[in-house]
């Protein structure tokens, strides 16, 4: 059981000195992605409330 937790251990601080290696961009990346997301999501949330508005089921 020791063994499987310290291999764990192990793994888990190599995958942390690589994001310290790489700084700030898996945040930018994500940020990004989450900016273009959003993006995305309120285009169709307008489409869908112009549709809803035109056939009189908005709420």
């Amino acid at each position: 059981m020791q063994k499987i937790v310290f291999a764990i251990g192990h793994f888990l601080e190599e995958t942390f000195k690589i994001l310290s290696w790489m700084g700030w961009m898996p945040i930018t990346l994500i940020s990004l992605l989450m900016g273009f997301g959003l993006i995305y999501w309120l285009g169709l949330q307008g489409k869908y409330s112009r549709k809803a508005s035109k056939e009189g089921t908005l709420i």
